[in-house]
């Protein structure tokens, strides 16, 4: 038999969880529309990379953002990609491309794995 501070505990895991499948049905939807907007902006200049940059964000963002995996290890993985399209759309290392496009996306997929947890606390505040 359960105590009753068990079962509070369990009923206050039980309404988190439903807060956190909340906050993951809307950044299932979310995350998609904010990778397409960031691949038009930081992509460089031709198709392969803007698709590529598409597939790479949706692919960290929901990792970071709904699966909760490593923060670190999605960012390698989009700088080590950062670093292949910059040589595959240029034929060489161009600083400024990478900088851009690497740092946009960075910035980003940070945000969101670190502002993960602040939004799943402050959801449960209200």
């Amino acid at each position: 038999m359960a105590s009753p501070d068990q079962k509070e505990m369990f009923d206050v895991l039980e309404i988190q969880r439903q807060h956190q499948r909340q906050v993951d049905r809307v950044l299932k939807i979310v995350l998609p529309v904010t990778a397409f907007l960031l691949a038009v902006i930081c992509a460089n200049m031709n198709i392969g990379s803007t698709l590529g940059t598409l597939v790479m964000l949706i692919i960290a963002f929901w990792m970071v953002g709904i699966k909760r995996q490593n923060l670190w290890s999605w960012l390698l993985a989009v700088t080590v990609y950062c670093l292949i399209d910059n040589v595959l759309s240029f034929g060489s290392f161009a600083f400024p491309a990478f900088s851009r496009q690497c740092g946009t996306m960075l910035t980003f997929v940070g945000i969101l794995g670190i502002g993960r947890p602040y939004i799943d606390r402050w959801l449960m505040k209200n």
